[in-house]
């Protein structure tokens, strides 16, 4: 069988290559973004896509709703154990990262089985599965940390900013350097938990302990591991709304 992969995490995409060919599938083409993957998948007719949900700009439900050819689709995601139930009553397969030799097999096990009856139903459930997915939060923050892929729970995250080039990930027990640019990561953070408060700091909004004012008019933000973060002139509504 042939396959596509579309995942925005290079190092991802190379052990999921990797692992697919181990299960015999030819790998067509790998798409780190939504408008390259609707190309690929149109242009190359793969039976199967492993389709990563999270792509910055347009998510993989974008995919599936511009592309003409209809091949299976195997999700893989970073979702909580309760968003993947819910893909798994929706009929959709799944691959939860990080992603388990056992059952990246049953998944493609599952998908040589499927009828071609049992196949259209998978592209009726679709809509079903996307309406279902904007309601959960990922609960995961999946981030390249020199040779390794490093999987934060959001919740461990303080904040986030931009230093020399990098972008700092910052925790209650450690600072994470990554080359993925800072506005890249915001597009991967839940927007309802984390604000962009500054051109170099993202922060997480549970983590704010004070908002602190000077004689100026200027604005910061004490944080729950004490730091203290700049507000930009430009970011002054983003925190008025915090507190509406």
């Amino acid at each position: 069988m042939t396959c596509v992969i579309v995942e925005d995490e290079k190092l991802l995409a190379m052990v999921l290559e990797k692992m697919v060919k181990e299960e015999g599938l030819e790998v067509l083409g790998i798409a780190k973004d939504a408008e390259e993957a609707i190309r690929m998948i149109d242009e190359k007719k793969p039976e199967i896509v492993f389709l990563d949900i999270n792509l910055g700009e347009h998510d993989g439900f974008y995919v599936l709703q511009h592309i003409n050819h209809k091949p299976y689709v195997i999700f893989t995601t970073a979702y909580s154990e309760y968003a993947v139930k819910a893909f798994e009553e929706n009929a959709v397969d799944y691959l939860l990262k990080p992603i388990k030799k056992e059952r990246l097999h049953e998944a493609i096990e599952k998908v040589r089985k499927l009828s071609t009856f049992e196949r259209a139903n998978l592209y009726d459930n679709i809509q079903r599965v996307k309406d279902l997915a904007q309601r959960l939060k990922a609960d995961k923050f999946i981030v390249e940390i020199g040779d390794e892929i490093v999987f934060l729970n959001v919740d461990e995250i303080i904040f986030l900013t931009s230093e020399k080039g990098e972008t700092v990930v910052v925790t209650k027990n450690e600072k994470m350097k990554t080359k993925i640019p800072l506005k890249d990561c915001e597009i991967k953070l839940p927007y309802e938990r984390f604000l962009r408060v500054h051109k170099s700091y993202i922060v997480n909004v549970e983590k704010i302990r004070k908002i602190i004012r000077n004689y100026f008019g200027s604005l910061a933000l004490e944080l729950s591991n004490g730091d203290i973060i700049p507000v930009g002139r430009n970011y002054k509504d983003s925190i008025k709304k915090l507190l509406e």
